[in-house]
């Protein structure tokens, strides 16, 4: 039972790691589509963000959010993962279970 926990938080890490990498490759499509190439102070788009391999567009500050920040919570979640794993061993490799040679 205590395997099957630490699996599921060591998974649970690395999805959230892969829900991160997928909306910060969406909101980057979804904006070079949808958003604005100029300034546009009455609605708030006035911070400029470089989207889609150097476009420039401005977005709200609450849309920019996740482009500031994603990168901390990937960061955070692949580490402790990663750690977690090496600590608990929840999963392994091929090569952990085959035995090893005598010299």
């Amino acid at each position: 039972m205590k395997h099957l926990v630490r699996k599921t938080i060591v998974i649970f890490l690395l999805g959230i790691c892969a829900a991160t990498l997928g909306t910060t490759i969406y909101l980057d499509e979804h904006f070079y589509r949808t958003m604005p190439r100029a300034p546009q102070p009455e609605v708030g788009r006035i911070y400029p963000e470089w989207i889609h391999h150097g476009t420039l567009v401005y977005l709200t500050r609450i849309e920019r959010a996740p482009f500031e920040y994603s990168w901390y919570l990937f960061a955070i979640c692949a580490a402790g993962a990663y750690l977690l794993n090496r600590r608990w061993k929840a999963i392994r490799s091929r090569e952990d279970e085959m035995p090893k040679k005598l010299c």
